[in-house]
């Protein structure tokens, strides 16, 4: 083989290597591309199932208002009054008339007692006052008789002195006698026993002719026209709170109201256990809703005024042990991590990265991610 016969051949062999080399590359590049193109197809097709429309929502905008610090503290609920109603006298029971759970008004009775023996007396006591009457008006005339026969000195000193010693004895019986009609009268009255104040029933004491004893108790009583609650108070807030300051109160068995009371008493011996303080709150419960021994929940501001950002509760999402708000700019979703604080109403204070006016999303913000897009339908 010829010098120029064997180059030939290597310059051939060069030029098949080059022509594989670069239809491998060519080759290698198309299937990257269709790759890449699969991959981006397959990402989109991901995304347009993950939103594959716009999600409707409901809108509410974040507002700045001046706010004060609240506490909540519980107690429970005591009546303004409590009173074991007992009888004056002695007495067998002849009527009785109410019931446990019953209203009653002030005045109303209660009990009456056998008054038989009393009502004898009583008329016994009247007929021998209206002797003493009869008596002491003869001795009173006889007086007068005797004195003016003294003065004319037909009478004695010694007649005069006795027939006045008479009548003042008879004055003195006729007394007696006016002041046992009244016991007897007082008796009587004291026989009908009557509730003291308007109020409720809560236990009876007696029954249908039963023996009472004087100063026997004959039912419990309870005056829940107002109510009181007694609440103890951090030793933090002590100096925070003052007599008659307004409080908020709600109580579980009457969940759809707010009642309003007020601070009557701020005691100034704290608890050596708890380093509380016990303040008592009047409020007043002219609808009867409220019962004693109800659970309630106290609110008092505490501190100074402040301004803080308030959106609804429902605005506030807790996923994955976060909160986050859905800010809606332009109809795109952005999630917003914040802090919660007070609750003021039916708002929440928040902190984050948020401003006065935001958008926040309130309703259908439960699925929402950063970058969907929303429709407001609010």
């Amino acid at each position: 083989m010829t010098e120029n016969t064997r180059l030939r051949g290597e310059f051939d062999i060069m030029v098949i290597v080059n022509v594989i080399v670069s239809t491998l590359r060519v080759t290698v590049a198309l299937i990257l591309f269709s790759l890449l193109m699969g991959a981006c197809q397959q990402q989109e097709a991901v995304e347009s199932s993950r939103w594959p429309h716009s999600s409707p929502v409901k809108i509410s905008s974040i507002l700045l208002k001046e706010v004060q610090e609240s506490v909540t503290l519980v107690g429970t609920v005591e009546p303004l009054k409590r009173s074991l109603v007992a009888s004056e006298i002695a007495g067998l029971v002849e009527e009785y008339p109410l019931n446990e759970g019953d209203l009653v008004h002030k005045g109303e009775l209660l009990a009456r007692l056998r008054t038989d023996t009393i009502e004898i007396q009583m008329k016994e006591a009247v007929a021998r006052r209206r002797e003493a009457i009869a008596r002491y008006r003869k001795a009173k005339f006889q007086l007068n008789r005797t004195r003016e026969l003294f003065r004319t000195g037909t009478a004695s000193r010694q007649q005069f002195e006795d027939d006045e010693a008479e009548e003042l004895a008879l004055y003195e019986r006729l007394t007696q006698q006016e002041s046992k009609i009244r016991e007897y009268q007082d008796q009587l009255r004291m026989a009908k026993i009557l509730a003291p104040f308007d109020g409720w029933i809560i236990e009876e004491y007696s029954e249908l002719g039963q023996w009472v004893a004087k100063g026997g108790p004959v039912v419990e009583m309870l005056d829940l026209s107002h109510v009181q609650v007694e609440v103890p108070l951090p030793e933090r807030y002590v100096n925070e709170v003052k007599l008659a300051d307004f409080v908020v109160v709600r109580f579980d068995a009457v969940p759809l109201r707010e009642f309003t009371g007020k601070i009557f008493s701020i005691v100034a011996q704290a608890n050596p256990e708890t380093r509380t303080f016990p303040i008592k709150i009047d409020i007043p419960n002219p609808d009867g809703l409220i019962k004693s021994g109800m659970f309630s929940r106290i609110t008092l501001t505490v501190g100074e005024p402040y301004h803080a950002m308030l959106l609804p509760k429902d605005a506030v999402v807790l996923r994955g042990g976060e909160k986050f708000v859905v800010v809606v700019d332009e109809g795109v979703a952005t999630q917003v991590a914040i802090q919660s604080g007070q609750h003021v109403n039916h708002l929440v204070e928040v902190t984050g990265d948020l401003s006065e006016g935001m958008d926040v999303v309130v309703q259908g913000n439960e699925r929402l991610s950063t970058g969907q897009k929303v429709t407001v339908i609010q």
